[in-house]
């Protein structure tokens, strides 16, 4: 990933059918406590996504907030976005820029990987806007020594039109057994990151949300140190075949956050919606 490939590992994949459930249909609806994975109605004000600076002024605030009501967590830190369109090739963008849907099951962290992407995350820098600071090394081990959770956040921007082709997929991690799932390396230029993929099984139960809106969101779990729930929500783009031939293409955007559950008290808070000039836009 964001280097040339230089042939020295193998990445296969075999496409496989399989029966896909409205998720609109289930009573009581899916949660991130039960399932994983949940459908929230929260529209955005953001109107331009394809200015960075505009997404991380606009959008970020309004995922935190999103993902607090969806989870729970007290303290959420929004690291990195992505806006995918059908018509692209390359799976990964450049800033400004988009990529194209991810027709690969998979789940963004392993129960190792998770943790040590905290660690990497916090010696680049997060900057508490609730401390008016970068965190200390100390700060985030305290952070990582109690419950946290990556979340990510899928919406389409599509102003006219419900997503009609290369929706996203959703499994219920109840019906995936431990032995089904196995690490896949990601290759960066400066570390190695480690996401799960998923042999295929008959027994794996998919969901999703048919013509998901713009004012849409869907909120689903990749690791969650909690071991008693949902943790690792495999998912995917997939070709519908009820697509009609001239769908539109996909446009959506793709939020990565950490939710913090029971993170320590602060010792001198400052003002939730102070912004330091120059620091990224972090965890509130």
């Amino acid at each position: 990933i964001n280097q040339p490939d230089l042939g020295d590992v193998v990445d296969e994949h075999v496409a496989a059918e399989v029966t896909m459930r409205d998720a609109r249909e289930l009573h009581p609806p899916a949660s991130l406590d039960a399932l994983g994975f949940a459908l929230q109605s929260w529209p955005t004000k953001c109107d331009d996504f394809e200015d960075d600076d505009a997404v991380v002024a606009t959008y970020y605030g309004e995922m935190m907030d999103l993902v607090k009501a969806a989870s729970g967590a007290e303290r959420v830190f929004i690291f990195d976005h992505t806006v995918r369109e059908s018509g692209n090739t390359n799976l990964n963008a450049a800033a400004g820029g988009s990529a194209a849907p991810v027709p690969r099951v998979h789940c963004d962290y392993t129960a190792s990987g998770a943790p040590r992407r905290l660690q990497q995350l916090g010696a680049e820098g997060i900057y508490s806007r609730l401390r008016g600071r970068v965190l200390t090394p100390e700060d985030v081990e305290e952070l990582a020594a109690g419950r946290f959770a990556f979340i990510n956040v899928w919406r389409s921007i599509d102003d006219s039109h419900p997503v009609m082709q290369q929706p996203l997929a959703v499994c219920d991690e109840k019906s995936v057994a431990e032995e089904d799932r196995f690490t896949y390396e990601l290759r960066f230029p400066d570390r190695t990151g480690e996401n799960y993929s998923l042999r295929h099984s008959r027994a794996h139960r998919w969901y999703y949300f048919p013509r998901q809106t713009k004012d849409e969101c869907l909120v689903f779990k990749v690791y969650d140190k909690r071991e008693d729930g949902p943790r690792f929500v495999f998912h995917t783009a997939f070709s519908d075949p009820s697509s009609p031939a001239d769908a539109p293409p996909r446009r959506s955007i793709e939020v990565r956050a950490i939710a913090f559950f029971d993170p320590p008290e602060l010792e001198e808070p400052v003002d939730a919606m102070r912004t330091a000039q120059g620091e990224p836009f972090a965890g509130r």
